[in-house]
């Protein structure tokens, strides 16, 4: 039997060795502790975690308007966020759980498209796949949706979901089938505008031509940017558009002119272009738009017109020419009738008619040759002092005969003394003319009492309501007891072409222009014109009002007996190739005491004048025998012997370039024939003055 020692020192031994095994395990037991309370916070706060980002993804699928889906590629099955509802019209639940629900709502031309997509980028380890299709809703039609996918995976590169949105793109297309069309309508508007469409930045650098542009020029739109256009502009214009379009960039001119552009065959046709700016609502120009239209045909209308126009100035000059020939000796035997004198009334009488309708012939030649007065229907006066007592008196007595032919009796009533105004004498009678006219046209010889017609000239009161007329107002009226004139006849009697309709005005026939013309006439008068009438058969009267002048002190129109001695010795030189012209001048001058002789052609003439050097010559322009007028001019200013010769053209042609040859030529008056008696005897005259100066010792 074995024996056991026991002790105090084993005792404790044994007691250490369990307290120390009951403190290990203690220990243990507190980190088993510890682990299970820190294993339950971690699966706690994961799950926490999981609440969080369920609460999210939840919220998230709340607040987005897009439609989100969740597919578990694991289980393959689908979630849906409540947007199905606004975007599909159905609830998530009748789209189902798996794919099959979405997949058989894409449009069948897209179905093939979108799977392969798809399968392709969760096969070929691709994080996300995107696919633009049509989507079915539950009403049946299709919708565009934009497709996004994102892919998860595993540690190991397996799929394991897929979470993506739609966008629905109906409003997108829709905006852009708009633009579209917007951009189709103004394409087809600039293609359709008849002129040729440009556009630059708001630096001036060019950058969209239209196609019309292009077909012309036959260049293409990109070869023509920036400043390049202008290599298709004529050479001859280059420089001055690209000088306008810079001061138009600038601010300082507006973009606006017309040059020519080379076609594409080459040649060059004119356009008419304009620029604009483009500004934004703070003013500042972000772009230029403009437009050239093709005006070559109109240039060269306006070419042919200028020719047909220089053709008819050339045929008018012609012609004025041709007719003023024949007035010259006619003017001029009267002007020889006034000086020999009669004392016979009746040849009185008919010479000063003879003189006065040649210088209404001659003024009516000079408003043919004014192209610009007839290009602006408008006729310029020569004013000057003149009695109109006088001018009523002669102009009725010139249709008293005409009147008193139709039985129409003519009584004139005006003051002793003249009425003077400043107006041009020609129109003042063609105004009362057209009146006396007009009444004996509407008078008719069978009236009651007789057809009548009266004229009355006075003075009388500024007109109420008008400037001027300080002197008051000469009022010339013309009544007549003919068929009269109705309301709306008298409204528009001063029309042009406009004419009564009774039966005895188309009898006499006529435009309807006259009276258009006496109004027109008393206005640039600084006058009025009025009608009046008490009904059809009641007569008319029409007033003229004109603004009196200042009362002439004297007459001035005489010359005196000095004027006339001093015209003795004074040698004139004639040189005319219409002989009835060149004599008939001859013997007027030599009437008025000049020492005349006369040559039909230029090289006489200028024979003449070196043979026997004249003070004065008289030159007609359009001579015979291979030297005119101007040649003869110059001959005359070559020659030292003439060189105090005063040169007077005396001619038919009259324009401004007529006298400005004659200038050019040495002449140092110019008239147009046939000139009246006083403007000849100036001319004559100045010779003289001018003589006289050289001649004194004050002078040298």
């Amino acid at each position: 039997m074995r024996s056991t020692r026991v002790d105090g020192t084993g005792d404790q031994r044994t007691e250490g060795a369990t307290a120390a095994g009951q403190a290990e395990v203690a220990l243990r037991e507190s980190e088993a502790r510890d682990r299970a309370a820190s294993a339950e916070a971690a699966r706690l706060e994961a799950e926490a975690a999981v609440r969080r980002s369920e609460e999210q993804y939840r919220l998230l699928n709340r607040a987005t308007n897009d439609v989100i889906w969740d597919w578990d590629l694991e289980t393959n099955r689908v979630y849906w966020n409540g947007a199905v509802v606004q975007h599909f019209g159905c609830t998530p639940e009748e789209l189902g759980d798996g794919p099959e629900g979405w997949y058989d709502r894409i449009h069948p031309e897209d179905r093939a498209r979108v799977s392969e997509g798809i399968r392709a980028a969760i096969e070929g380890n691709g994080e996300s796949w995107t696919d633009e299709y049509r989507f079915r809703k539950s009403d049946g039609s299709y919708a565009p949706f934009l497709d996004r996918g994102y892919i998860g995976r595993s540690a190991s590169g397996a799929p394991t979901r897929m979470i993506g949105s739609m966008l629905d793109l109906t409003e997108r297309h829709r905006a852009e089938a708009a633009l579209r069309e917007s951009e189709l309508f103004h394409r087809q508007t600039l293609e359709s505008i008849p002129g040729m469409v440009w556009a630059t930045r708001p630096d001036g650098y060019c950058e969209f031509f239209s196609e019309q542009w292009v077909e012309f020029t036959g260049v293409p739109a990109e070869r023509q940017f920036g400043d390049r256009w202008l290599e298709v502009l004529h050479p001859d214009d280059r420089e001055r558009v690209f000088a306008s379009w810079r001061a138009a960039v600038g601010g300082l001119a507006p973009y606006d002119l017309e040059y020519r552009v080379r076609w594409r065959d080459g040649g060059y046709q004119w356009f008419k272009v304009r620029g604009r700016p483009i500004r934004d609502a703070s003013g500042r120009i972000v772009r230029w738009f403009g437009i050239a239209i093709n005006i070559h045909e109109l240039k060269l209308a306006e070419q042919a017109l200028r020719d047909a126009d220089r053709r008819k100035d050339e045929f008018l000059a012609m012609l004025a020419h041709e007719l003023r020939n024949p007035l010259a000796p006619v003017r001029t035997a009267v002007a020889m009738l006034r000086r020999v004198g009669t004392a016979d009334p009746v040849q009185r009488r008919a010479r000063d008619v003879i003189d006065r309708q040649v210088t209404h012939m001659v003024r009516l030649i000079d408003d043919l040759l004014d192209i610009s007065r007839i290009a602006r229907g408008r006729i310029q006066l020569r004013k000057a002092r003149c009695d109109l007592v006088g001018i009523v008196r002669q102009t009725a007595e010139d249709y008293r005969a005409n009147l008193e032919a139709d039985g129409v009796a003519l009584s004139v009533s005006a003051p002793d003394e003249p009425l003077w105004v400043e107006g041009d004498d020609t129109r003042l009678a063609q105004m009362l003319g057209n009146l006396l006219q007009n009444a004996g046209k509407f008078t008719d010889a069978g009236a009651s009492g007789g057809g009548r017609v009266w004229v009355c000239v006075e003075a009388g009161p500024p007109e109420p309501g008008r400037d001027g007329g300080v002197f008051g107002q000469a009022v010339i009226a013309v009544e007549d007891n003919g068929v009269g004139m109705d309301s709306g006849l008298l409204s528009r009697i001063f029309d042009p072409f406009s004419q009564a309709d009774q039966g005895l005005a188309r009898s006499k026939g006529g435009l309807g222009l006259g009276l258009a013309l006496v109004k027109g006439l008393v206005e640039l008068h600084g006058g009025t014109v009025a009608a009046h009438s008490e009904g059809p058969g009641r007569g008319s009267m029409f007033t003229l009002r004109l603004p009196l002048a200042a009362p002439a002190a004297r007459d001035l129109s005489a010359a005196s007996d000095a004027e006339e001695a001093s015209r003795q010795g004074v040698r004139v030189l004639v040189i005319e190739d219409n002989h009835d012209a060149a004599e008939s001048l001859e013997m007027l001058l030599t009437l008025s005491g000049y020492d005349v002789e006369t040559a039909f052609d230029g090289p006489t003439g200028l024979t003449a004048a070196r043979t026997r050097p004249p003070d004065v010559v008289l030159c007609d322009l359009g001579l015979p025998g291979g030297m005119d007028g101007y040649d003869v001019a110059r001959a005359i200013r070559a020659e030292p012997s003439l060189a105090a010769t005063r040169l007077v053209a005396l001619s038919g042609y009259g324009q401004d370039e007529d006298r400005r040859r004659s200038r050019e030529a040495g002449f140092d008056k110019h008239l147009v024939k046939p000139a009246e008696d006083t403007a000849l005897m100036e001319a004559l005259s100045a010779g003289r003055r001018e003589l006289r100066s050289a001649a004194s010792p004050l002078s040298r």
